[in-house]
């Protein structure tokens, strides 16, 4: 019996080990239907996860289970700053502790593909005190301007969009958002969601993604 006790408490222990190497930024491409080379972002913290890709312009948001080597993403997707349309299923392994190679499918598009993932440490900053500054928006057509002070957030657009909420370390590269936005019609509502800074030509770069109910939103600020 004391065997088995050590034998469980082992395999939790291994299994928390693995799930916890996981958490961070998860950077790389996929396919769609054989066609094209789209980016991906995934953000994982525990067995939550947010994830974006630019050049397909989706929002995800989920939760990822990890068994051993083997992973599973399963993901509501969001059409960029815009509603819900779908579901997917990433499959694969994790190779090395900072791999995941795996499949893709959709539903109802029944879309599919590949998908190679690397863990991204160099790239990225380190959560803490240098997300409280300015932040102007980029590869935006209207204009955001965001301040962030003790960890809350204040700001507007050209269109008169209101932005409030705070922003706080989740994990060593990942920040929690809670985000209002009001006075911008439709897109009013509260907004939960991740955000990293990654470094880019000796700039600093953040990226928020966040859903509610109905509609999602890709932020991106140096």
């Amino acid at each position: 019996m004391k065997k088995l006790k050590i034998l469980a408490v082992f395999l939790f222990t291994t299994l928390t080990n693995i799930s916890l190497s996981a958490d961070g930024i998860w950077q790389g491409v996929f396919d769609i239907n054989g066609h094209g080379r789209y980016d991906f972002t995934g953000l994982v913290n525990n067995q939550d996860v947010t994830a974006y890709t630019e050049k397909a312009k989706v929002v995800y948001r989920g939760e990822i289970n990890i068994t051993e080597e083997d992973f599973i993403w399963s993901l509501k997707m969001y059409l960029q700053d815009g509603t819900m349309f779908g579901t997917a299923v990433i499959k694969g392994k994790i190779l090395n502790g900072n791999i995941m190679s795996g499949k893709w499918s959709t539903e109802p598009a029944k879309d599919y593909g590949n998908i190679y993932l690397i863990k991204n440490e160099e790239g990225i900053e380190d959560a803490g005190n240098q997300i409280n500054r300015a932040w102007t928006s980029i590869n935006s057509k209207v204009k955001q301007d965001i301040v962030i002070e003790k960890n809350k957030i204040l700001g507007k657009d050209e269109n008169g969009c209101n932005y409030y909420g705070d922003i706080n370390n989740l994990n060593n590269k990942i920040y929690m958002v809670n985000l209002e936005i009001a006075s911008c019609g439709i897109s009013d509502g509260v907004y939960n969601g991740m955000a990293h800074i990654e470094k880019n030509e000796k700039k600093s770069i953040l990226k928020i993604n966040a859903t509610n109910k109905n509609f999602s939103l890709l932020m991106i600020f140096e």
